[in-house]
């Protein structure tokens, strides 16, 4: 009797999980306030201290017209909430549904498509801008500017792993599925961030999304020590191979006071920032060293002007903000309604943390400088709308997720 029970049980459960995934997407429930409010509280603080640290290069840089990078920020983050507000409502699920072409010879999904047009279009950097240092990170867009399409193969990634998890959830912990088929991928994503775009940081960030999403899926552990030195080996003879001396650069001149007149200048710049700041800070807006003294204030070091404006007190506020932002993350992953909404939660939510820990590291000059931006916070409007678009996603699996 007890046994027919409980396969009774176990039938009503799977019918409801098979139900629920035909319901209606709108009547599933709302978005998680406590997330949205934050999202909110980072991009306007955010956008607000993007003006204070720019405003001085804007004047220069756009013939004396100081609001003109904050209009464009401000643009790129309306465009970004209008697509985190239609992504709230959009069904995540459809990203893992799977359509056949050849009377089911050949699958397909969303998924699968968002990674492949993402690789070409990082494969075609090596056709478009290249900077000082001789990276190629960047795409020309006539009449919009250029965008680094690194930005959009971290997203692509992020949901390609959560479907090829979801997918293979019951054969992940043997050696091919776990491992050797994610780290084809992780060679071809890497020789396309280095061999073509120089870009060492986003692959690493790449690299971190990609372990902790495996980890999470319950790969098998015991091959890792010996697939990790592996990798790590590629990752060296492919900088070697490159020939770019930039990567040794940003590590050997980490040191503010190296060569503070010359390779560590910004360091130097970066530390003094921070230290003048003091416990309160000088007030907002009056930063000394985003008057040129700072190279870049604007973009990767955004934070090292808000403490010199509101001091160790608001560095810590901001800090805090990104840890409620990532413990919230993980509380909708956690309480997701699918594995693949669990993984793509907490893929985004460990980008975003990661990323922010990373940038603070730089300011701080406990991390080399390689260009590692602020999210929400630095400039650059195909960054803060992506990150709006991932946020729109993580919302749309709150939805669905059984919280309180």
């Amino acid at each position: 009797m007890a046994e027919v029970t409980r396969a009774q049980t176990g039938a009503v459960k799977k019918r409801k999980t098979k139900d629920s995934d035909k319901k209606p997407y709108y009547k599933l429930g709302k978005v998680d306030m406590p997330m949205t409010v934050i999202i909110m509280v980072l991009l306007v603080f955010g956008i607000t201290m993007m003006f204070s640290a720019g405003h001085a290069q804007s004047y220069v840089d756009n013939d004396g017209d100081s609001f003109a990078y904050t209009v464009k920020q401000v643009t790129a983050a309306g465009i970004g909430l209008a697509g985190m507000i239609a992504l709230c409502f959009f069904d995540y699920r459809l990203l893992r549904k799977e359509f056949s072409w050849f009377k089911g010879k050949l699958k397909f999904t969303l998924a699968h498509l968002l990674l492949i047009a993402t690789l070409i279009l990082n494969f075609l950097c090596i056709f478009g801008v290249e900077a000082e240092a001789g990276q190629k990170r960047w795409i020309q867009i006539p009449l919009f500017g250029t965008f680094q399409p690194s930005d959009f193969l971290k997203i692509s990634l992020i949901i390609f792993l959560a479907y090829y998890i979801h997918k293979n959830s019951d054969n992940i912990r043997r050696f091919t599925v776990g491992i050797v088929k994610p780290g084809i991928l992780f060679v071809i994503v890497a020789a396309i961030m280095l061999g073509i775009q120089s870009h060492l940081s986003g692959l690493l960030i790449m690299t971190a999304i990609c372990a902790v999403m495996l980890f999470v899926g319950g790969i098998n552990m015991k091959p890792i020590i010996p697939v990790a030195i592996a990798a790590v080996a590629v990752v060296i003879v492919m900088i070697s191979l490159s020939g770019f001396t930039y990567f040794g650069d940003r590590v050997m001149y980490m040191d503010p006071l190296s060569e503070p007149g010359d390779r560590s200048y910004q360091n130097y710049q970066s530390a003094l920032a921070i230290g003048s700041g003091g416990i309160w800070g000088k007030g907002f807006g009056n930063s000394t060293q985003k008057y040129y003294y700072l190279p870049f204030a604007v973009n990767d070091f955004v934070f090292s002007i808000l403490c010199e404006e509101f001091g160790f007190v608001g560095g810590m506020v901001v800090i805090l903000l990104f840890v409620i932002f990532v413990m919230r993350g993980f509380v909708i992953a956690s309480h997701a309604w699918d594995k693949f909404g669990c993984l793509m939660a907490t893929g985004i939510t460990f980008h975003i943390g990661l990323q922010a820990l990373l940038n603070i590291g730089v300011c701080l000059c406990c991390v080399p400088n390689t260009g590692i931006s602020m999210p929400f916070f630095s400039y650059g409007g195909t960054a803060l709308m992506l990150q709006l678009w991932e946020m729109g996603l993580l919302l749309s699996i709150s939805r669905i997720a059984r919280l309180k």
